[in-house]
């Protein structure tokens, strides 16, 4: 489950953007921001069947929330689209390519001055980014499927 002070900055997003935050949307957003890996649409669809949240509301939810900026697209080893809500706030996703099992780590400064130096090789004016970093896990790698 999330915490309540992600779940109240998800809904003032909804609320700024006049867009009703359903009960439906609440469970989707619940699945990802409570996930500790990376899920797919299907998946996500699977595990909240049993609420009564079809495939199609996963679907458009998780388009919705991705347009929102509250979902991150991520891709494992093998090419699988899945999806993740990244804290609010400022951190970086480090994905396991064969489990999707997610950490999540800060990076900033380092970012920023490459944003920096960037900004200062390209003349960019940046005003953003986004970092994904991949790998194999521990428990992955001692399993052999690495």
């Amino acid at each position: 489950m999330t915490d309540p002070q992600s779940t109240h900055d998800i809904e003032a997003v909804f609320r700024e953007k006049g867009i009703p935050f359903t009960r439906q949307r609440r469970l989707i957003w619940d699945h990802f921001a409570g996930a500790d890996r990376a899920a797919t649409i299907t998946e996500a669809a699977d595990a909240l069947r049993s609420d009564g949240v079809g495939q199609a509301t996963v679907y458009r939810t998780v388009t919705l929330l991705s347009d929102l900026g509250l979902l991150a697209r991520v891709q494992d080893r093998r090419g699988e689209i899945c999806y993740t809500a990244p804290p609010i706030g400022h951190s970086h996703p480090l994905i396991c390519g064969v489990c999707r099992k997610l950490v999540r780590f800060e990076g900033d400064g380092d970012v920023k001055e490459l944003e920096a130096r960037l900004a200062a090789e390209t003349g960019f004016s940046i005003y953003g980014h986004h970092l994904e970093v991949y790998g194999i896990c521990a428990k992955c790698r001692e399993a052999g499927r690495g």
